[in-house]
């Protein structure tokens, strides 16, 4: 049995009953009764109708089908490929496991779903759209936050429900609308700051709604604190070979590649298998060339190969489209390798207009010696024989943001050579950082050694910097060294208040509290506030007892992940026994139900010699990333004698 193809035409019409039943059931009351006066004519309550009507049946048509590069953006339906997905609660203590009959506002009317690339948060969006309409207590309203720009989100709905702008906020307060609001990383990052007001805005008025903001893990998100944070479970091994056989339903190449997955015991393997976008791309690359990567950047590269030189993956191997552009694979991919660069810089850019996108080519194609090709050929490829990129109406877009960060981490690499540092170091000093964390990444896979003495060098100096000045008031003899010593490397790009507590539920801080603690960190770390990262977690350490800690973290926090999984050695392995917590409480003073800013008053009570090192066991708990001071200092003397990698001695005598 082959996996169905469903175009959005046949899915929209299957889906008009559901939205005529719906409107019926849900809406149509309510022009009779509590929205009456709104609409001044028979007409416009007909209008309003239809575009109801049409926009349901849309949405429901849009959400039963997804677009995946496996199969070459060919729409397939939503429940053929879908697996259960489960999100789990920043404090860990609630899972949601996403299946037909899940209600993810259990908890919160209000939640924010952040996770890294390709973890699924669109498809989420996707199936929890559906579970609401099947269930027909609320309309579901749909909002790719990328396609807001410069209009209140109050107009958006208005427009597609048919509504009369003005009053329209209060005709939209009296209708059952659920918000799915997706992909803020997507936003550019020009005009996220005026989305973010938009949003901030609209949920004010819309308050008691449910709402749910899908987004990866960037800093803007600490202005939604307020809301109930999930992750995403990341797959296990199970639901990875789930996922394959139902991309290959007769097992042809499934079975062959589960058989070899079981057989390989490498620790990137099982990064991939966790990620529903890489087992999906794993399983198009693994059709085209049965060798399973190892690394990031080779995965995507074989990915391209297999799009590039495969036609229709659910076709026969060998079948082999001519390209409109006339180019070859090397070719292609150093004009996708300009692209993505000139979208990275171009604010994180991914969509497009048609002839837009075609001025872009036909400059970037200008500037190439040796490569002949036109920009609307190119163009045609990108969405037909190499399809990289969705068309959705005159729109053109890249099929995941993580192919366009792939294309300009390989320029980085590759292309900008000698400028390849500055460059990196230009983006780790920028505003939005947070945003091409994933490209850090990419190139720390692709070049190590550059990535090393550009930025792991940078973020080890200001380590040091901050050992050497943080904490130097604590002169209580009575308080041993090696804790003070251990506190400055705990504190490094780590913030955050705390509260114990006898109750297992989270405790509502002082918001009074919450807003100085963000503001004294925006000020400590930059004067802008796009530079931080606001959390909230629970650890439960007894049965009745727990520890809330709001948290923040900053840029040096998301290279210091990477360098882990490169050198781990640089790194403390702090303790975190159950015993250690239970033997320190006793010996603190640190009451219950207070909250706690974290600091280096010597006058503070987190800073007594009776509470300083329980203070220390509760910031390590929540705090992964502490580095070891002299495995540190020994790595910079280890750079300052050779920052080429080696490459010089190889060289010298040459």
């Amino acid at each position: 049995m082959l996996l169905e193809t469903l175009g959005l035409d046949s899915a929209v019409k299957l889906a008009t009953p559901i939205a005529k039943k719906l409107f019926k059931s849900k809406l149509q009351p309510l022009i009779e009764s509590k929205v009456a006066n709104f609409f001044k004519t028979k007409k416009a309550k007909k209008h309003f109708e239809m575009s109801s009507i049409k926009y349901i049946a849309r949405l429901t048509g849009q959400c039963s089908i997804m677009n995946t590069i496996a199969f070459q953006n060919a729409p397939k339906k939503l429940e053929d490929l879908y697996i259960n997905l489960t999100i789990v609660s920043g404090n860990g203590d609630e899972k949601i496991v996403v299946d037909d009959d899940s209600n993810v506002f259990k908890s919160s009317n209000h939640i924010l779903i952040n996770d890294t690339a390709g973890m699924g948060k669109s498809t989420l969006s996707k199936k929890i759209i559906l579970n609401v309409i099947k269930q027909n207590e609320y309309i579901p309203v749909f909002i790719e936050l990328r396609q807001i720009e410069n209009k209140p989100i109050e107009e958006f709905v208005a427009e597609n429900f048919g509504l009369p702008v003005e009053n329209c906020i209060d005709i939209i307060k009296e209708l059952p609308l659920l918000y799915v609001l997706d992909g803020m990383d997507e936003v550019p990052n020009d005009i996220k700051k005026n989305v973010i007001v938009y949003l901030k805005a609209f949920i004010e008025e819309v308050g008691d709604s449910k709402i749910m903001v899908t987004s990866r893990d960037e800093t803007f998100l600490s202005e939604f604190y307020s809301f109930t944070q999930y992750r995403i479970q990341k797959l296990n091994n199970n639901e990875a070979y789930s996922l394959l056989s139902k991309c290959d339903p007769v097992g042809n190449v499934s079975k062959k590649l589960i058989l070899g997955i079981k057989g390989n015991h490498s620790r990137g393997i099982r990064e991939f298998l966790s990620t529903p976008l890489y087992v999906s791309l794993l399983f198009c690359a693994y059709r085209y060339k049965t060798v399973i990567p190892q690394k990031k950047h080779l995965f995507y590269s074989q990915v391209y190969e297999a799009l590039f030189e495969s036609h229709d993956l659910s076709k026969e191997i060998g079948f082999v489209r001519p390209k409109y552009s006339k180019l070859d694979s090397a070719e292609f991919h150093s004009v996708l390798r300009r692209l993505g660069f000139w979208c990275l810089k171009n604010n994180g850019q991914i969509e497009f207009q048609k002839d837009a996108l075609e001025i872009v080519v036909s400059e970037l194609l200008s500037n190439i010696n040796g490569i002949d090709a036109k920009a609307p050929s190119f163009v045609k490829d990108l969405t037909t024989t190499v399809p990289l990129f969705v068309k959705e109406g005159s729109t053109l877009r890249w099929s995941h943001k993580s192919l366009m960060e792939y294309f300009a981490s390989m320029f980085i690499c590759n292309d900008a050579k000698t400028k390849q540092a500055p460059l990196l170091l230009k983006f780790f000093e920028g505003d939005s950082w947070s945003s091409v964390t994933n490209m850090f990444e990419l190139c720390a896979d692709i070049d190590y050694g550059t990535f090393r003495v550009a930025i792991v060098r940078k973020v080890l100096e200001k380590y040091i910097n901050h050992t050497q000045s943080t904490h130097q008031k604590i002169t209580n003899r009575l308080i041993a060294k090696n804790l003070i010593e251990l506190r400055a490397s705990l504190t490094f790009s780590f913030g955050c208040i705390f509260e114990m507590s006898d109750k297992t539920e989270i405790p509502k801080f002082d918001d009074v509290i919450l807003r100085k603690f963000v503001g004294s960190r925006q000020k400590e770390v930059t004067r802008r506030a796009a530079h931080i990262r606001v959390m909230q977690h629970q650890k439960i350490v007894g049965v009745d007892s727990s520890i809330t800690c709001i948290f923040s973290e900053d840029k040096n926090t998301e290279i210091m992940r990477i360098i882990r999984s490169k050198s781990p050695e640089l790194f403390l392995k702090t303790s975190k026994k159950k015993r250690d917590y239970e033997l320190l409480v006793e010996n603190s003073t640190l009451k219950k139900e207070k909250t706690y800013v974290l600091d280096d008053n010597p006058k503070s009570l987190i800073n007594n010699s009776k509470n300083f090192g329980f203070v220390n066991y509760i910031i390590s708990s929540f705090n992964d990333y502490v580095l070891d001071k002299k495995a540190v200092i020994n790595e910079l003397s280890l750079l300052e004698e050779d920052e080429s990698n080696g490459i010089n001695d190889l060289i010298d005598g040459v």
